[in-house]
């Protein structure tokens, strides 16, 4: 069936295997699972930076992402882009800009590809503004994806760059809720009123954070092998999401990082049937719920 990944940072996005085809004499082992987001992140810095070290290497790892989409019969991506990506091609978000609309109309006639600008709360805020906005009024990217951290780290200062999407009719979304507690959920709709939450599973913890989401329409984009991986969820079984979908909250699934979790869309809707956490008719509702 054709699939939606609405949760997808594009460099990222690709199979070990197409990595490691290119890539054939680099070492790597990943692990099934991860020391949660900090362990992540080391990995990554760790392992896959020594990889990726050119702007051309930048640009193999965006296409892999897309080739992988379309093998496993996604025909709408949502894929952010990192903005911080700039720093491969001179520091130039115009570069980046440049390659994000190459690739949409590479791959336009396979795929319906609507990037996303991707913000990790850790960049410079004049850098996230110089060339976040830059990206905004490009026309290239479809939304607007904030991530990073989720402790510690404020919204206010990012309120200004998600106005200026919207006035742009960029659709607009928060990472938030898959280590962080409720509160923290509620504050970033409070906040930044997002269209659509990445993750946002420990809603399932308060009735009033689900009853806000539910009264905002706000859709979650919820990847179980990641959540799983990086020990936010104690297994796939035992996944909250079927607590959120039950209150009817609207739900999709994804991949988040295809290429450190190694479960395609369909490889987790096989787990979320095999595991008896949905039905073949809920997961085709979910299925469908991407598309919208």
């Amino acid at each position: 069936m054709p699939k939606a990944d609405v949760h997808n940072h594009l460099h990222l996005g690709g199979t070990a295997k197409r990595l490691k085809a290119k890539y054939r004499d680099a070492s790597i082992t990943f692990p099934e699972t991860y020391d949660g987001l900090d362990g992540m992140i080391d990995f990554i810095y760790g392992t896959l930076n020594k990889i990726m070290l050119t702007k051309d290497d930048v640009k193999f790892f965006m296409e892999m992402a897309i080739e992988s989409s379309i093998d496993d019969n996604i025909t709408h991506l949502e894929a952010s882009v990192d903005i911080g990506l700039a720093r491969f091609f001179d520091d130039s978000i115009e570069q980046v800009i440049e390659v994000v609309m190459e690739l949409k109309e590479r791959y336009g006639s396979q795929i319906d590809f609507r990037p996303d600008i991707g913000v990790n709360k850790d960049l410079a805020l004049d850098k996230v503004y110089s060339d976040g906005v830059k990206c905004i009024k490009s026309n290239v990217f479809s939304g607007i994806d904030i991530y990073g951290k989720e402790v510690g780290r404020q919204m206010e200062p990012f309120l200004d760059l998600f106005d200026q999407a919207r006035n742009h009719d960029l659709k607009t979304k928060v990472h938030i809720g898959e280590f962080s507690s409720h509160e923290t959920i509620e504050s970033a709709i409070n906040i930044l009123h997002p269209d659509e939450l990445q993750h946002g599973i420990r809603a399932v913890d308060s009735e009033e954070t689900m009853n806000l989401i539910l009264e905002n329409n706000i859709r979650l984009n919820v990847c179980p092998q990641s959540n799983f991986a990086l020990g936010s969820s104690a297994s796939i079984a035992e996944h909250p999401m079927r607590k959120l979908f039950d209150r009817g909250i609207n739900l999709t699934i994804n991949t988040d990082d295809l290429l450190l979790f190694d479960a395609s869309v369909t490889d987790q809707f096989l787990d979320l049937h095999k595991h008896e956490v949905f039905s073949f008719e809920e997961l085709d509702e979910i299925r469908k719920n991407a598309f919208l």
